[in-house]
């Protein structure tokens, strides 16, 4: 494979631009949005996208894009330079056509961490895309008040340490044929490096104790335990870190809004005059449950998670 080629980054949808500023962040260049994704190149795309990216659900390297009579002669060249096993993508549009091909493999939300998955699970990398559209580095306090099976505060705790996301995993792009290992290893190492201790202090509650012991099950997978401080408390009751800071929550909603559901919300709703000065955003079905929180104008993105239509609404100091 030569070291310099186009890719193909998927994402959630709503989530191209901080796709593609992330994949700028990383070095890529000619980064493009594009529906459910984003487009880049550079020396190394597709391994640096792998083990780089927290948003990204799959990367592919563009093997052919161009008129839909070249397919079959793209197909076999496709399968010359990545071997017969590899996994190729097809699509076809309006006089183009394009012929990609799995870099990844399995799906890159899952990061490794998670000890179980539950009934309706954040997936990581929607949960990294929430913290990084609210500009989250790991300058500033934050708190999950509902923290579930943690992955939020996880996710926060590995932006805040600067680890990057794939260095354990093995990806499809080693066993391509030519596939250079050292070259490979050289940038595992020199995103390792980049990693750091977590100085600001990671805060995540929940009142369910099962909830609460798989989340610290997982931290401790993740390597990040030392850095989030768990509690069980309801969402009402907590004290948050001082601040300002942060607080990101994805408050349960189901597919029918009940009368537990409602409760949550109530619960958030009692817990925002605490957070007087703080960044709070929410995970929302888009189906104005926001409107409980109070009066307060959001910013929102509309996202999907898990099939299901939802909006990031954004309250700024």
């Amino acid at each position: 494979m030569p070291p310099s080629e186009r890719i193909f980054a998927a994402c959630t949808p709503g989530l191209e631009p901080v796709l593609a500023a992330e994949l700028r962040g990383l070095g890529l260049g000619a980064v493009r949005e594009v529906p459910g994704g984003a487009e880049a190149e550079g020396d190394e795309a597709a391994a640096l996208a792998c083990l780089g990216s927290r948003v990204a659900e799959a990367v592919r390297v563009r093997a052919y894009e161009g008129h839909p009579d070249g397919l079959p002669a793209a197909r076999r060249e496709a399968e010359r330079r990545f071997g017969p096993q590899a996994e190729l993508h097809v699509r076809r549009g309006e006089g183009v056509a394009t012929v990609s091909v799995e870099a990844a493999g399995e799906p890159l939300h899952k990061r490794g961490w998670r000890a179980r998955v539950g009934a309706a699970p954040l997936r990581e990398t929607l949960a990294a895309g929430v913290l990084l559209a609210c500009g989250w580095s790991g300058d500033r306090p934050f708190l999950d008040p509902m923290c579930g099976s943690g992955t939020l505060a996880i996710e926060a705790a590995l932006i805040a340490g600067r680890r990057a996301p794939g260095l354990g995993r093995a990806f499809a792009f080693e066993r391509f044929p030519g596939h250079d290992a050292r070259r490979t290893e050289a940038l595992r190492r020199r995103l390792a490096a980049q990693a750091r201790p977590v100085a600001a202090p990671i805060q995540a509650s929940d009142r369910n104790m099962g909830a609460l012991r798989l989340a610290q099950k997982n931290a401790a997978a993740a390597g990040v335990a030392e850095a989030i401080s768990f509690a069980r408390a309801d969402a009402a009751e907590v004290r948050p870190p001082p601040g300002p800071g942060l607080c990101a929550v994805n408050p349960p909603y189901g597919i029918r809004l009940d009368e537990e559901a409602l409760g949550s919300w109530r619960a958030l709703a009692a817990l925002l005059p605490r957070l007087a000065g703080w960044e709070v955003a929410v995970l929302a079905p888009a189906r104005g449950l926001e409107k409980l929180l109070g009066p307060r104008r959001a910013e929102t993105l509309a996202l999907r998670n898990g099939g299901i239509a939802c909006l990031l609404a954004r309250y700024r100091p």
